[in-house]
């Protein structure tokens, strides 16, 4: 499972403007799935709960440069099924919100491809 959430990346380029709306809307989709925005330097961390990203669990970051949207797994292989039960979680649980997470983003920012510059997706 550690692999597999190590092998996504999505990557897309887009005018400045589209931006904030499809910010929102990749916000959306990871809240559709249990995952709750939190606020990080580079834009947000995607996590199940606040605990889960402070004993370092895996989660999905979306960061914003400009007119650049990134969103990966941040620390894949920390996926680990004591840290997850510390946190009332299961890790298999875990992996299939992050994996559904990011199937439901990459769906999102496919249909912003057809005005954009570039986009790259990567899911295993």
């Amino acid at each position: 499972m550690r692999d597999r959430l190590a092998r996504i990346h999505i990557t897309l380029k887009t005018s400045g403007e589209e931006i904030e709306s499809l910010l929102k809307e990749v916000l959306d989709a990871g809240r559709s799935v249990g995952l709750n925005p939190e606020n990080r330097v580079e834009g947000f961390a995607l996590t199940p709960s606040h605990e889960a990203a402070v004993i370092g669990l895996p989660h999905l970051r979306v960061a914003r440069v400009s007119d650049l949207l990134m969103i990966w797994v941040r620390a894949p292989y920390s996926l680990d099924r004591e840290k997850c039960r510390y946190v009332g979680l299961d890790a298999d649980e875990l992996y299939e919100m992050l994996l559904a997470g990011a199937r439901k983003i990459a769906e999102i920012l496919r249909r912003y491809s057809k005005s954009a510059e570039y986009l790259e997706i990567s899911l295993p």
